[in-house]
C-alpha cells in the first residue's frame, strides 16, 4: 500500500515511542529490583562480563572457541535459572526485568526477518484514516447516511427518474468501494453543486482506507496551490507531487474551482496523465459540464478524463438547499 510521507513518519514515531517507553520502564524496574535484591545485580554484571570476554575471544580468533562458547552458555544458563528463582522468591515473574513491547513479534521495530510486521501495517492504516478524516471530514460521510429520499422519484424534465438513476450510482459506488483494488477504474462525477458527489467519493475513500489502501483527498484549489508553491519554491522538493501521484487512490474534489492559469492547467493534466500511466485509480468530482471541461483544460487532458474514466452524471436538486428549505 502506498501512503503519504506523513503517514510513514507518524508510524515511525509511534513505534519509536512504544519501544522507548518499554525500554525505559524496564530500566526503572531493574533499578528497583537491584536495590531490593542486590544478588540479581551481581548476576547481571557477571553475565555482561562473560559476554564481553566472549566478544574478545571471537575477535582474537581463539582456536578453542567452540569449547569456550559451550562452557559460557552453560554458565549463563545456570545464572539465568538462579536469577529466575530469585525473582520468583520475591513474587515476580521470570521475565519481569525484560522490556514488554506492545508487539512482541517485532519488539516494536516494525520489522521481523526483513519483512514488515503486521503491527506496522495496522499503525499505517490507522494513521492514514486519521489523515483522511482530518483533511476531508470523511468521518461525516458514509454510505449508511447517504439519503436517496432527496432525489425525486418521478420523471424529470429530461425524461429520467433522478432517484432511480442515483440509486444505480449509489449501488455502483458501494460495489466499487467494497471491491477496490489498484486495478479499479478511475471515476469522474459530474453534476451541479449539492448533488452528493463529494459525499459518495468520500464514502468510497473511507472504505478504501479501512481496507488498508493509501487514500489522499485534495480539493482542487488546495491541490493546485500546493503544487504551485512547491514548483516556484526552487527547493527541488517534490513531496506534494509524489503524495498525489503515488497514493493508491486520489480524490480530486471540485475540479474547476481552482484558479485557472497555464500552470494549473498543465499541473492537473500532468497529474492525471501520470496516474493513468501508472494505473493508479483517481476519483474526480466537478460542477463543470462535459463541454466546460473540454474548454477549460487541454483537449488531450479532457479526452483522457472523459475517455478513460467511468462517467457518473449526477442529477437532482441541491440537497443543501432542500435540507434548509
Amino acid at each position: 500500500m502506498a501512503y503519504s510521507s506523513e503517514v510513514y513518519a507518524a508510524a515511525k514515531r509511534i513505534l519509536e515511542e512504544r519501544r522507548t517507553g518499554a525500554q525505559r520502564l524496564a530500566e526503572l524496574k531493574k533499578a528497583d529490583v537491584y536495590a531490593k535484591i542486590p544478588e540479581i545485580r551481581r548476576i547481571d554484571s557477571e553475565l555482561s562480563r562473560r559476554m564481553a570476554n566472549l566478544s574478545m575471544l571471537v575477535l582474537r580468533g581463539n582456536e578453542n572457541l567452540d569449547d569456550v562458547l559451550s562452557e559460557i552458555n552453560a554458565q549463563n544458563d545456570a545464572a539465568k535459572r538462579q536469577k529466575a528463582e530469585l525473582l520468583s522468591e520475591n513474587g515476580l515473574p521470570a521475565d519481569y526485568l525484560e522490556p514488554h513491547y506492545t508487539c512482541e513479534n517485532c519488539s516494536d521495530t516494525g520489522r521481523k526477518n526483513g519483512m514488515l510486521c503486521d503491527c506496522y501495517k495496522e499503525i499505517c492504516r490507522a494513521e492514514a484514516q486519521k489523515e483522511l478524516a482530518a483533511s476531508s471530514g470523511s468521518a461525516e460521510c458514509s454510505f449508511e447516511n447517504f439519503d436517496l429520499s432527496y432525489y425525486v422519484d418521478n420523471g424529470a424534465s429530461d425524461g429520467t427518474n433522478p432517484r432511480r438513476k442515483m440509486q444505480n450510482y449509489y449501488n455502483f459506488c458501494i460495489n466499487y468501494a467494497n471491491g477496490f483494488s489498484l486495478s479499479s477504474p478511475s471515476i469522474i462525477m459530474i453534476g451541479k453543486t449539492g448533488l452528493g458527489k463529494t459525499h459518495l467519493s468520500l464514502s468510497i475513500a473511507k472504505t478504501a482506507a479501512e481496507k488498508g489502501f493509501g487514500v489522499v483527498y485534495a480539493p482542487a484549489q488546495k491541490l493546485v496551490s500546493n503544487l504551485e508553491r512547491e514548483h516556484f519554491s526552487y527547493s527541488g522538493s517534490d513531496l506534494f507531487m509524489r503524495k498525489y501521484t503515488d497514493c493508491d487512490l486520489l480524490i480530486i474534489d471540485d475540479l474547476g474551482a481552482e484558479f485557472s492559469s497555464q500552470f494549473t492547467t498543465a499541473a492537473i493534466g500532468n497529474l492525471i496523465n501520470e496516474r493513468l500511466y501508472e494505473n493508479r485509480p483517481t476519483i474526480i468530482s466537478t460542477n463543470l459540464s462535459v463541454k466546460e471541461l473540454t474548454e477549460r483544460y487541454s483537449e488531450r487532458t479532457a479526452s483522457r478524463i472523459l475517455g478513460e474514466y467511468k462517467r457518473l452524471l449526477f442529477v437532482g436538486e441541491d440537497i443543501r438547499f432542500l435540507k434548509n428549505r
